[in-house]
């Protein structure tokens, strides 16, 4: 499939899953954030959401451009990340106005499916408590939020909302799929992977 030519595109808004560090210790946790804001700076990347995980980091991505496969191939090159395995990344290409809320969700309250946190601001490695506990962070939290109508106050209330409702589990698989994958409707599948459509 051609991901380099299809996916990473001007704006183009992209799941990232990263299972190449341990993420367990709170050292490793603290030097992979440091990493996501110098990788934000370096490449022009906004960065909505994000969750690290003790066997993966979930990161929505919006980049100017930039080959996500590039960033993270030399994420961790010199840093203190040890036995970073670059490579291991999958990616998913999302279609906005579909799905960007929708993947805030499901990477905000994959802690509290792994049972790491009763509640998805109270996760500390996740941008959930920027959005609902004012806590300062990387997150570019109003990509999000501009999907809710009205003033900022009330689409992060809409959003606060919409994070706990119930979402049967067929609504988690297109996303937690480890494969890479083009998420969208059927015409923008086939504008970015003629060869490889997931659709609803």
């Amino acid at each position: 499939m051609c991901y380099n030519l299809c996916m990473f595109y001007q704006n183009a808004h992209c799941l990232v899953t990263d299972t190449g560090a341990a993420l367990k210790s709170e050292a490793s946790l603290l030097e992979y954030l440091r990493l996501l804001e110098k990788a934000k700076l370096e490449f022009g990347l906004k960065l909505p959401a994000y969750a690290l995980l003790p066997g993966r980091a979930l990161l929505y991505f919006v980049t100017p451009g930039a080959d996500l496969h590039s960033v993270m191939g030399g994420f961790a090159k010199g840093s203190a990340l040890a036995d970073y395995r670059a490579g291991s990344c999958k990616y998913k290409l999302i279609q906005p106005d579909k799905y960007s809320a929708h993947l805030a969700r499901y990477i905000h309250m994959e802690p509290v499916r792994e049972q790491l946190s009763a509640r998805p601001e109270g996760y500390r490695w996740s941008s959930a408590a920027q959005y609902i506990g004012g806590v300062e962070g990387p997150a570019d939290k109003d990509l999000v939020l501009s999907a809710f109508p009205g003033e900022p106050e009330a689409a992060l209330a809409a959003y606060s909302s919409f994070l706990v409702e119930p979402v049967p589990g067929k609504f988690w698989r297109p996303f937690a799929k480890n494969r890479d994958a083009v998420l969208g409707d059927r015409e923008f599948t086939a504008s970015h992977s003629p060869h490889g459509q997931e659709q609803d």
